[in-house]
């Protein structure tokens, strides 16, 4: 009976109504099945085992590491060159402008803008519409010593503004003159030039058609080249009713009785 069973195991030949190809095909195939089972398990574990020794070395890595203290490099060190020796300082002077004084004005020599002065006067406050205005020209001498300049028609000129700096008229625009008078002013002196305005407005060449001047505030200024004086403000004022007795200074001169009055003077535009 023992050796009967032992016969058995030991006989490994495959019996059956199949060719034995067959049944040893099959063996190896679930040799070859258990054989990949068996592997895959390994790895699994292998791969989890040696996860968590990795997890556990990279913590006591991270806590045993200590910061590291920088080494200062290798370098030469740069020597700052020696301070000069201490002394005085020299500083640069500064360049101005050279002050030119004004030339020395010697008697006789022409009168230069400083020396003159201008200004403008009307022979009354206001006027009615129809009246012919009179504005003097007044050129000062305000220098110490004598002096000579031109001061004819063709340089010396009275103009008449609004309010607003629109230029209305110049004597200079209809009725120019190349006159000249070249007139030596002593210290203090004036010479006076007097013009009349027939309220028309006027402007350089003197264009037709001239269109006569409103009622209205107006301002003179009288010009000798580039010298202007200051605005004298006059008021041009609507005429009034006839038979109404004219305003202060406008009355008509008195004469012997029959004699007509002196003829007046002929206006400058």
């Amino acid at each position: 009976m023992t050796w009967a069973y032992r016969e058995n195991v030991l006989d490994l030949e495959p019996r059956g109504p199949l060719p034995t190809q067959i049944y040893w095909r099959r063996r190896g195939l679930a040799i070859g099945i258990v054989a990949v089972v068996a592997a895959i398990v390994v790895g699994v574990a292998f791969v989890i085992f040696s996860g968590g020794s990795d997890t556990k070395s990279t913590v006591k890595t991270t806590t045993a590491a200590q910061p590291q203290t920088p080494q200062p490099d290798n370098k030469t060190p740069v020597v700052a060159p020696p301070l000069p020796a201490a002394g005085p300082v020299s500083v640069a002077p500064t360049p101005t402008a050279a002050v030119v004084p004004p030339p020395v004005l010697k008697e006789g020599d022409d009168c230069p803008d400083s020396n003159l002065a201008v200004k403008g006067i009307t022979n009354q406050p206001q006027y009615a519409i129809g009246d012919q205005p009179k504005f003097t020209m007044v050129v000062t001498n305000i220098g110490l010593v004598a002096c000579k300049r031109d001061v004819g028609a063709a340089v010396l000129a009275a103009y008449v503004y609004s309010l607003d700096g629109n230029r209305l008229w110049s004597n200079l625009d209809c009725a120019p003159s190349n006159e000249t008078l070249v007139k030596t002013f002593n210290p203090g002196e004036q010479v006076t030039t007097e013009v009349t305005w027939t309220g028309m407005g006027s402007a350089p060449q003197c264009p037709l058609p001239r269109q006569p001047i409103g009622p209205g505030t107006y301002n003179l200024v009288v010009q000798l080249g580039n010298l202007r004086s200051a605005t004298v403000p006059f008021i041009l004022a609507d005429a009034p009713p006839p038979g109404a007795t004219p305003p202060a200074g406008e009355q008509p001169p008195a004469g012997a009785p029959g004699e007509a009055p002196p003829p007046a003077p002929a206006p400058a535009g």
